[in-house]
C-alpha cells in the first residue's frame, strides 16, 4: 500500500479494498453509560487534500498539513476558524507537537525529509532527510526523539531533538505507515500496512522486539493514555482492532465502516472514532466492550482526526474535499444508580455516596426540596456529599449535576430524611390521704423521655373530677383541667414530675372519681401512642377511707 505522489490518485489502491457502505444507525447502549455522539457544527476550508490535524499541547491551536502543497494551515481550536497559514515543504501527511508544544515536525513525502517548526513564528527551522516516502509521525513523552516512518524505505528514523539529526535507522515491516510511542517512552509501535503487522520497537536498543499480526491494511493507530491498548484502523478489511500492549496480543477487533484509516481515542478513553475513508463516515466505538454505538456522516473522504484536551471540540480532515470537518463532541449527562445510605436525620449531616456514571466535574448535588450539598467531592463513578437538612422528614431525589446536564430522577436515587422522634412515657402515681373530715389524693405526674431524640418541649393534661377541689404547685388549673408544660431540654432517659392534689370532703363519701393525664403534645414528634396515657381510680368510703387502683 504505496503512497501515491499523485494528490487526485492518493489512496487509490487502498480503497479499491474497501467494503461497501456501511448503513448509518445508532446502536443500543450498553448496560453503562455510553458517550453522546459527536455532531458536525461546521465546515473549514483549508489548503487542498488535507491528511493530518495536530493539535497543540494546550489545545489552542491546530495544524492541517496539506498533502498537495506546503501550506499549513493553523486553526483557532477554540472557534474552529482559519487563524492563518505558512508554507513548509512541499507536501505533508503528518504533524506532531513536542510536549513544550514550542517546536513540531512535520513528514514531506515528495522531499523525503522531515521539517522542523518553530510554533511561535511558523517558521522552519530546520529540514531533516529521512526514509524514503516519510509519512507518520510522534515525538516521544520527554521531547528527545522524534520517529518518523518511511513507506517507502521500509523503515523508522530516530531523529535526535537537541541536532535534528537522524541517529538510528531502524527496519521494520513493509510499508509502515501510523507511528505510536509509549507514555513511558520506552516503545514505538508502527503499522506495517503491506506486513499486516504491528511492529513494536525497543527505543533502548532501537530494534524491532515484537511482530504482531493484525488486519489487512493496517494503517492508523491510537494509544491509550496509560499506554496498555493499542487500537488500529485497518483500511483493508473495515475493522479497528485493539492489541494489548502488555502481552502483545490483539483482544477484539470492531467492524467499522469502509476503509478506515485513522482511529483516535476521546481524552477521557471511553470511546473511540474510527474515520472511514470510503463512505465518509466517523465509527463511534464504546472502548469499554468494543461496540460501535453510533455512525456520524461526516466529509468526503475523512482522515486524520484530533480531539482537543477538553473533549468538546474535534477536527476531522476530509482529504477530497479540501476542508476540516469540525465535530461538537456533547458532554454525557450524569446517571445516579445509587444511594448510600438511604436516609438519615432531617436534620442534615449525612455523609452520602452517590454511585453512577459521569459525575467528573459535578457542579451540585442536590436532595430535592433540601436544596444542594454545601460541600462535595466526584470521581467519574461516585460522588461523596453532605446531606442538607430538610424542613421535614420524607423522601427526596438525589440529583448530580455536571457540565453535560442534571441526572434523571431514578428510584435507586431516592434519599429519605427521617424525621426527630421522641418518645414520651406518661405514668401517674396516686397516694391517698384520709382523715375524719376531710381528705385528699396526691398525684404525681411522671414523664420519661424514651428517645431516641430529645424532647424540646411537651404537654401533659388532666381533666380533674367535677366537684372536687384541685391544686397544683407546678401546673396550671383552669375550668376544671390541669395543664403541665415541660420545657425542654430532656434527654433521653431523664425524667421530670408534676403534681396536683385533689381534695375529698364529707359530702363526696361513696364516690369513685378517675383522673387520666395524657401527652396532647410534644416535639419532636412522638412516634409510640400506647404510652401516652396514665389513669388512676380512687374511691372514698366511710370515715373518709380513701383507696386507690
Amino acid at each position: 500500500m504505496r503512497i501515491s505522489r499523485s494528490p487526485s490518485r492518493v489512496w487509490t489502491a487502498v480503497v479499491a479494498t474497501g467494503a461497501a457502505t456501511a448503513a448509518l444507525l445508532v446502536q443500543p447502549g450498553a448496560a453503562w453509560a455510553v458517550a453522546p455522539a459527536p455532531v458536525v457544527t461546521s465546515t473549514v476550508t483549508v489548503a487542498p487534500y488535507p491528511a493530518g490535524v495536530a493539535l497543540a499541547p494546550d489545545g489552542s491551536r491546530a495544524y492541517v498539513t496539506s498533502q498537495s502543497s506546503g501550506t499549513v494551515t493553523v486553526l483557532d481550536a477554540a472557534t474552529g476558524a482559519v487563524s492563518g497559514a505558512f508554507t513548509a515543504g512541499s507536501g505533508s501527511y503528518a504533524a506532531a507537537w513536542a510536549p513544550d508544544g514550542q517546536h513540531a515536525y512535520l513528514t514531506h513525502h515528495l522531499d523525503n525529509a522531515v521539517s522542523v517548526l518553530d510554533t511561535a513564528s511558523n517558521t522552519v527551522t530546520a529540514t531533516v532527510p529521512v526514509g524514503a516516502e516519510p509519512f507518520g509521525v510522534a515525538v516521544a513523552p520527554d521531547g528527545a526523539h522524534v520517529y518518523v516512518s518511511g513507506a517507502g524505505a521500509n523503515t523508522v528514523s530516530v531523529l535526535d531533538t537537541a541536532s535534528n539529526t537522524v541517529t538510528a535507522t531502524v527496519p521494520v515491516g513493509a510499508e509502515p505507515h501510523g507511528v505510536a510511542v509509549s507514555p513511558d517512552g520506552a516503545h514505538v509501535y508502527v503499522a506495517a500496512s503491506a506486513a499486516q503487522t504491528v511492529d513494536v520497537i525497543d527505543t533502548a536498543s532501537n530494534t524491532v522486539s515484537a511482530s504482531v499480526p493484525i488486519g489487512h491494511g493496517v494503517f492508523g493507530l491510537a494509544l491509550s493514555s496509560d499506554g496498555t491498548r493499542l487500537w488500529t484502523a485497518n483500511g483493508g478489511d473495515d475493522t479497528v482492532s485493539v492489541l494489548d500492549t502488555t502481552g502483545n496480543t490483539v483482544v477484539g477487533t470492531v467492524s467499522v465502516g469502509a476503509n478506515p484509516f485513522s482511529v483516535a481515542l476521546s481524552p477521557d478513553g471511553k470511546s473511540a472514532y474510527a474515520s472511514n475513508y470510503t463512505d465518509g463516515t466517523l465509527s463511534v466505538i464504546a472502548t469499554a466492550d468494543r461496540t460501535v454505538t453510533a455512525t456520524v456522516p461526516v466529509g468526503t473522504n475523512p482522515y486524520a482526526l484530533a480531539v482537543t484536551p477538553d473533549g468538546r471540540r474535534g477536527y476531522l480532515a476530509d482529504f477530497a474535499s479540501g476542508a476540516v470537518t469540525v465535530l461538537g463532541f456533547p458532554l454525557p449527562v450524569p446517571v445516579v444508580t445509587a444511594v448510600t445510605p438511604a436516609s438519615g436525620p432531617q436534620a442534615g449531616g449525612t455523609t452520602v455516596t452517590v454511585t453512577g456514571t459521569d459525575l467528573a466535574g459535578a457542579t451540585a448535588v442536590s436532595f430535592g426540596a433540601a436544596g444542594n450539598a454545601a460541600t462535595f467531592s466526584c470521581t467519574e463513578t461516585s460522588c461523596t456529599a453532605k446531606a442538607p437538612a430538610a424542613s421535614a422528614g420524607g423522601a427526596v431525589d438525589v440529583r448530580v449535576t455536571t457540565p453535560g446536564g442534571t441526572s434523571a430522577v431514578v428510584p435507586a436515587g431516592r434519599f429519605t430524611y427521617i424525621a426527630p422522634t421522641a418518645d414520651l412515657a406518661v405514668t401517674l402515681g396516686a397516694n391517698p390521704v384520709g382523715g375524719l373530715l376531710s381528705g385528699r389524693v396526691d398525684y404525681t405526674l411522671t414523664v420519661t423521655n424514651q428517645g431516641p431524640e430529645t424532647v424540646t418541649s411537651a404537654t401533659v393534661t388532666a381533666d380533674l373530677p367535677s366537684g372536687l377541689t384541685s391544686s397544683s404547685t407546678d401546673c396550671t388549673i383552669a375550668a376544671g383541667k390541669l395543664t403541665c408544660a415541660i420545657a425542654g431540654p430532656l434527654a433521653k432517659g431523664a425524667s421530670v414530675t408534676r403534681h396536683v392534689t385533689v381534695y375529698v370532703g364529707l359530702l363526696n363519701l361513696g364516690r369513685t372519681f378517675t383522673v387520666t393525664a395524657a401527652r396532647t403534645a410534644s416535639a419532636p414528634t412522638d412516634p409510640v401512642a400506647t404510652n401516652d396515657r396514665a389513669s388512676r381510680t380512687c374511691t372514698a368510703t366511710l370515715a373518709l377511707l380513701i383507696s386507690c387502683s
